[in-house]
This record gives C-alpha cells, structure tokens and sequence, in this order.
C-alpha cells in the first residue's frame, strides 16, 4: 500500500484573493505530486472545493479538527512553503502535532 502524505500549506487571509491564490498554487502542486504517483492529501484543495457548495467558515478553528485527524492517520507530513506558511495559526499547529506524532516532515519550496 503506498503512503498517504498531507500537505500542509496556509489558506485563510483577510484578502479572498490571497486564500484563492494560495488555493491555485496548493492545488497545482497536488496536481503535480499525484501526477508522479504519489497519495498527497491536502485540506486546502479539498476544503476549498467544499466553500463552493456550502456556506461555512473558512478559517482554522473551523477545519482544525478535520486536518488533525488526517494528520493522525498519514505516513509523512509535508509543508508546501508559499507566502505567509511560516506565519499561519493552521500550519505551525499542524507542524507542532505533527512533530508530537513523529510522523516525517519534509519542506517543499514554493518555485514560481
């Protein structure tokens, strides 16, 4: 069975257009990571879609307990490092459970 790996990434922002831009370089990436065969789950990809059919809160608090529970359950934990990463509530959080679970963390750089 092949390894389920999150990514991590920041989304919410004062600005739409910023969480929508940061959505659009997530999900290229996913794109791009699935396309070679690996299982790369991202919240932002698939939160993002769900804010198009229903009406609910975009932000950390909100979705803190559904990205934890992937976290619970994947083999490797990865940081896609786009604007403001080091700096989102929701990533340090997910970062610091992660470092408490002793599941590997890697960091991608964000190429424009």
């Amino acid at each position: 069975m092949s390894k389920i790996i999150y990514l991590a990434s920041p989304y919410s922002h004062k600005d739409q257009s910023v969480s929508q831009g940061r959505y659009v370089k997530v999900s290229t990436k996913v794109a791009e990571l699935t396309s070679q065969g690996l299982i790369i789950f991202s919240p932002i990809t698939y939160g993002h879609t769900l804010l198009s059919f229903k009406e609910m809160p975009g932000d950390w608090q909100f979705w803190k307990n559904f990205c934890e529970s992937f976290i619970y359950k994947c083999d490797e934990f990865w940081v896609y490092k786009i604007d403001g990463w080091d700096q989102s509530t929701g990533v340090l959080s997910e970062i610091d459970l992660a470092k408490l679970l002793k599941v590997p963390i890697k960091y991608l750089e964000y190429e424009v």
